[in-house]
């Protein structure tokens, strides 16, 4: 079974901690980095034979064309990560459908192709929202990624386990990120995860979801954790920490993951499930 590498393409100032940390005036004013983070992952990813969904922000695409056409030129898979980075608990459902849609159509223009699959900003999916899985389905969306089980994420605290219903009720698969169950508590493999976590324990979790052979180990990463030279942003103590933690340690220890581990893209994994 491949192991599934996804990355959240956005700027460092979309990340929640900074976002909510300053004011949109002030925002606009901070400096573009994106390519930094972005094409040592295109590079790791190339030099060690992996590929990955790369899950976009319409906005970011639509400034970054070429090197969104280079990603998918390299094999990679392109998938919406919405238009602008809201949560899913600060849409309507009209205004996620407008997001949805504006971004589904900024990345098939730039790609050329069509756009299957989704994760909402910050894995903030409920599964109250059922117009949620109805909107994507509308859309043509295939899949969705946008569930991280985790104590520290609010909307998760109702019954969210039962991932079959997004198949049955709406048609949409539902590729969760990875995580750990620990007594109470669930350990995601991702993001702020990875760089706390010591890199035996990232292993360990991928070779448990693969001796298992249930869901695949799905990972995912995001181009300014990367870019440890990144603007510091004065922001409270626990969102500064959950930011700038470790951000020196992720190139060497993405290096040896992706070199000690086969990974696949989201599209590539559900056409290799397909019958021949």
């Amino acid at each position: 079974m491949d192991n599934i590498f996804t990355v959240d393409v956005e700027e460092y100032y979309n990340a929640e901690n900074v976002k909510s940390s300053l004011l949109r005036e002030q925002i606009k004013l901070l400096p573009d980095r994106l390519s930094v983070g972005l094409r040592k992952i295109i590079d790791m990813l190339e030099d060690t034979g992996n590929k990955a969904t790369f899950f976009v922000l319409g906005c970011i695409a639509e400034k970054n064309k070429s090197l969104i056409r280079e990603i998918t030129g390299l094999g990679h898979e392109i998938a919406s990560h919405g238009y602008e980075h809201m949560s899913l608990y600060e849409h309507t459902p009209a205004s996620f459908e407008e997001d949805l849609s504006r971004s589904l159509s900024a990345l098939s223009d730039i790609t050329g192709q069509r756009i299957i699959g989704f994760r909402a900003a910050n894995f903030s999916l409920s599964y109250e929202k059922e117009w949620f899985f109805d909107i994507l389905k509308k859309r043509g969306v295939v899949y969705d990624s946008s569930v991280s089980y985790s104590l520290f994420r609010r909307c998760y605290s109702k019954s969210i386990d039962n991932l079959s219903r997004c198949r049955q009720d709406w048609g949409v698969r539902e590729f969760p990120v990875s995580s750990l169950r620990a007594g109470p508590i669930n350990i995601p493999f991702g993001g702020g995860y990875f760089r706390a976590y010591p890199y035996w324990l990232t292993k360990f979790g991928t070779n448990l979801t693969a001796h298992k052979n249930i869901n695949p180990f799905v990972f995912y990463i995001h181009p300014w954790e990367l870019d440890p030279e990144q603007p510091h942003v004065r922001m409270p103590p626990l969102n500064s920490f959950r930011h700038y933690f470790n951000l020196k340690t992720t190139e060497p220890k993405l290096k040896r993951f992706l070199a000690e581990m086969r990974f696949a893209s989201i599209k590539d994994f559900l056409d290799n499930e397909q019958p021949k």
